[in-house]
């Protein structure tokens, strides 16, 4: 089978379980093109002795302090990750807790620039599942974070870019829905920065998140590594040598809203590198075909979407340093949205949150636009319109998962809208859905979403064009 059609199958049906291990190295872009399976067998395990020399490299790269650190904050957070889900549950000397650790850890201090921030072990967790290996897991680790290293670096660029992405498309899509939030100060979208940062492996249970994940990873071309994955990262640039791991691997992206505008801080697309061109995006084609996806009512195709009890979710939240109550701002180190003071009278509250979730079921798919709210002059729909990026640009790369976040706040816009939500109550209120999104519903809108967006000309670049006439669903 080809690649494109290995992905195209992927996108409309995800994995089987039991070919999630060599499947997701092809996702993960861990093998170079053109090895034959002995060759791969052989290339595994000359990576896994690389990762073992690696490993007992700790203190050789990493002086004794910075080490320390680095080690308890890794520990801090594989102790509540994922620990409801059997492969991770029990006592806290559970072996898989330990390979997550180590891999963290031998990650942290093989990459300097990037050391270990808080959501990666997030990342880390559901291969290390899949694998059940923990130096295949570090290969497969290092494969996605060649992608998403971006989103951990402290200058906040590309979660700046991501955001201000993710907003252009809701004003795109429902420019009266944007208009409330922009009314309500909630138009910065930062309430969904776990969102982003995690690809949204959080939002859903966790073998919903499986399946989220590789349909995500099978969205876009493949870009494996012309000989080998590499498993070390540059060493540390040379002003960072005065700033020491344990002051630097958990900040975020230093990038501040304006208090007085709620303005995100611009990044000017002319002024970013170049981006270097993958393969064709005219590979997107394939994912705009309409009405294909059968694994929404396929049984066989389905993961069992469990709900954790509320007890079960609060205790894997983050208890670690709570942005103040100012600003919202990129350098909270919690992934959480950072609670605001109520821009409204003090009558608002969250009464009536609590049934949301039976609440918002009533017709959540639906795409009609209820009665507006008064929302103010601030709340005008926006005259012009709004233009998107093209796909190689748009979500740094990967746009579905713009789309995913767009399907999930379009499910629960008339529920928002209906109950006058603040931006902390929004924040709440996605908060205790934390892993209780359901998956089937969130995927059918986001496929038909991303659809549209391949087949529109919603962009000004040639390979956007190509892309767009290359798509069966535009023909």
């Amino acid at each position: 089978m080809k690649p494109d059609e290995l992905r195209l199958r992927i996108f409309h049906g995800g994995v089987e379980p039991s070919l999630r291990k060599v499947v997701w190295r092809y996702l993960l872009n861990v093998y170079p093109d053109g090895l034959t399976g002995q060759e791969r067998i052989d290339y595994m395990k000359r990576k896994t002795r690389e990762y073992e020399q690696l490993k007992g490299e700790w203190k050789a790269r990493a002086g004794p302090e910075d080490l320390d650190f680095i080690r308890s904050n890794v520990l801090k957070d594989v102790l509540r990750t994922d620990r409801t889900h059997p492969y991770y549950m029990g006592s806290d000397d559970n072996p898989h807790l330990r390979a997550l650790h180590d891999l963290l850890t031998t990650y942290a201090v093989t990459h300097p620039q990037i050391s270990y921030c808080q959501g990666m072990s997030d990342i880390a967790s559901p291969i290390l599942a899949v694998m059940d290996n923990e130096a295949h897991a570090f290969i497969c680790f290092c494969g996605i974070m060649k992608r998403l290293e971006g989103n951990f670096q402290v200058d906040g660029e590309v979660m700046s870019v991501k955001f201000s992405h993710l907003k252009l498309l809701l004003r795109h899509s429902d420019p009266e829905f944007y208009s409330y939030l922009l009314s309500r100060g909630a138009d910065d979208l930062f309430f969904c920065y776990r969102w982003l940062l995690l690809e949204l492996k959080r939002e859903f249970a966790f073998e919903d998140a499986l399946r989220m994940l590789e349909v995500t990873w099978s969205s876009f071309p493949p870009d494996p590594p012309e000989k080998e994955v590499e498993l070390v990262g540059p060493p540390a640039r040379l002003g960072d040598s005065s700033q020491p791991v344990r002051r630097r691997h958990m900040l975020r992206p230093a990038c501040s809203f304006e208090a007085a505008g709620d303005q995100p801080c611009q990044v000017a697309v002319s002024e970013e590198k170049p981006l270097v061109k993958q393969s064709s995006f005219g590979e997107f084609k394939y994912y705009s075909t309409r009405n294909e996806d059968s694994s929404e009512d396929n049984p066989s195709l389905k993961s069992q979407h469990s709900v954790e009890e509320d007890e079960e979710v609060s205790s894997e939240q983050d208890p670690l340093i709570q942005a103040p109550n100012v600003a919202k701002s990129f350098s909270a180190p919690s992934l959480r949205a950072p609670t605001l003071p109520s821009r409204d009278s003090a009558s608002s509250s969250t009464n009536g949150n609590e049934d949301s979730l039976s609440e918002e079921e009533k017709g959540n798919s639906a795409l009609n636009t209820p009665s507006s709210p008064s929302c103010g002059p601030a709340a005008a729909s926006p005259a012009t319109a709004v233009s998107l990026p093209p796909p190689q640009e748009f979500g740094k790369g990967n746009p579905f998962v713009l789309f995913l976040c767009l399907a999930i706040l379009l499910e629960h816009r008339d529920y928002i809208i209906k109950n006058n939500m603040d931006y902390n109550e929004l924040a709440m209120h996605f908060d205790r859905l934390v892993r209780r999104h359901h998956l089937n519903k969130v995927l059918h809108r986001a496929k038909a979403l991303f659809a549209n967006y391949l087949q529109s000309e919603v962009w000004d670049s040639e390979e956007g064009d190509e892309a767009a006439a290359e798509s069966p669903a535009a023909s």
